[in-house]
């Protein structure tokens, strides 16, 4: 059976190391031997292993899509619009695809399996959601016997190690970036991470398949974390907390789902307060086994390389013993409610320049009867927050705005 690899960048290569160069224990797990025979790179001068005899580099597509040898495509390419019509027109020419395009999932999730199942093909992605954690095929078994009514984690290595190297080093959040980019945690453009997407995504294809109906990255509400200073992580970890980056969402009334990105603080001695660097943990609640928690390397070339290699040998065993593929049915009718239900108590922190701006702040935060504990240090006033409801939460934050942008704040997981 041949493989055609589309897209021959980090996890790519790592791919293609597993496979082709028998890193690891792959072989051991194959009655025969398998090969990348094509790898689609968009630069034709790019070289495989001078001792691998089996693969080429194309810049044509067609080649892939039209070679009938070819049974599964692996789809590594990055962005959105040409990875689905990769993905839609290998499925189309009946081939087996295994992606890692959160993107390209939370999107089209619904078309692209409909169009799977419609062609008898598999479409695997264990590798879009939390690189090395087993997440997907875990929660597809859990939902067996299970109602999953809530999922909740630390889904993103770029901004937990940001939030990491803060909290250890007291470190501005500008700089921590830079780090992360000079190391390669963080692209040249990190927008998706900081603010919200690549978590925003992820949660949308664990939301839709927990739920049974589709989910989108525009429907959940998410905040960026580009407003997270070192005087935060400095007086959150005084008062016994920790930043972290989390995504959440929840089902109640059977049909009503709330979800957000968002900020947060967590006690330090929890779990979810212990998760750094790289590493993600993925939380879901059933109403058979309680919480399960998944931990994990989140990121990087082996951690998410394995997972694609896993749903490759599904596909081949499931093609040698005949097992057809089975697609959920997605169709259930959710009402998206934002963030509005989620509540706690809220760590606030706004900077002021002058007594008139503090005295607005005094009198917003006293109506909405928010003010809870006050710290007045310099020109920035700390508030811990008596329990407030998220969506009324952000409404009071946008009122201070007008008068004083420049603020963060966290909602409290006790």
């Amino acid at each position: 059976m041949n493989i055609a690899l589309l897209g021959f960048g980090t996890i790519g290569t790592g791919v293609y190391e597993l496979i082709n160069l028998h890193k690891g224990r792959f072989a051991d797990n194959l009655d025969e031997p398998i090969y990348i025979t094509k790898i689609l790179d968009r630069d034709p001068n790019k070289k495989v292993d001078p001792s691998d005899h089996h693969c080429e580099i194309v810049t044509d597509p067609d080649l892939i899509m039209n070679d009938p040898e070819i049974k599964i495509v692996i789809s590594l390419l990055g962005g959105m619009e040409f990875e689905y019509k990769m993905i839609k027109t290998a499925l189309e020419h009946d081939k087996n695809v295994v992606t890692a395009s959160k993107a390209v999932l939370s999107e089209y999730f619904a078309e692209l399996n409909a169009i799977a199942d419609e062609h008898h093909v598999f479409l695997r992605y264990e590798a879009a959601v939390g690189g090395g954690i087993p997440i997907i095929g875990s929660l597809n078994e859990e939902l067996k016997i299970n109602h999953i009514d809530e999922i909740m984690g630390i889904l993103n290595g770029t901004t937990n190690f940001i939030l990491s190297n803060m909290t250890e080093n007291n470190a501005d959040f500008d700089e921590t970036l830079k780090l992360a980019q000079k190391i390669g945690f963080a692209e040249a453009d990190p927008t998706a991470d900081i603010e919200g997407y690549d978590v925003s995504r992820k949660l949308a294809i664990l939301s839709t398949l927990a739920y049974g109906g589709i989910i989108r990255d525009e429907d959940i509400k998410k905040r960026g974390l580009s407003d997270v200073e070192a005087v935060d992580v400095e007086m959150v970890k005084s008062i016994g907390y920790v930043i972290k980056y989390l995504g959440h969402s929840k089902l109640l009334n059977k049909n009503q789902v709330y979800t957000t990105v968002e900020p947060v603080l967590f006690p330090n001695e929890s779990m979810m307060g212990h998760v750094d660097s790289e590493f993600n943990i993925i939380s879901i609640k059933g109403d058979v086994i309680g919480e399960l928690q998944f931990y994990g390397k989140g990121a990087g070339k082996d951690a998410t390389a394995n997972a694609v290699v896993g749903d490759v040998l599904y596909v081949i065993n499931s093609l040698k013993e005949e097992r057809n593929p089975h697609y959920k049915t997605l169709d259930k009718d959710l009402h998206k409610m934002g963030n509005s239900g989620f509540s706690g108590r809220y760590y606030l922190r706004v900077h002021v320049t002058n007594n008139d701006e503090l005295a607005y702040v005094m009198s917003v935060m006293n109506a909405d009867k928010g003010r809870g504990q006050i710290v007045v240090s310099g020109d920035d006033v700390f508030f811990t927050t008596s329990e407030i409801q998220a969506d009324v939460f952000d409404s009071l934050v946008e009122r201070l705005k007008e008068r004083t942008p420049k603020l963060f704040y966290a909602r409290i997981y006790e």
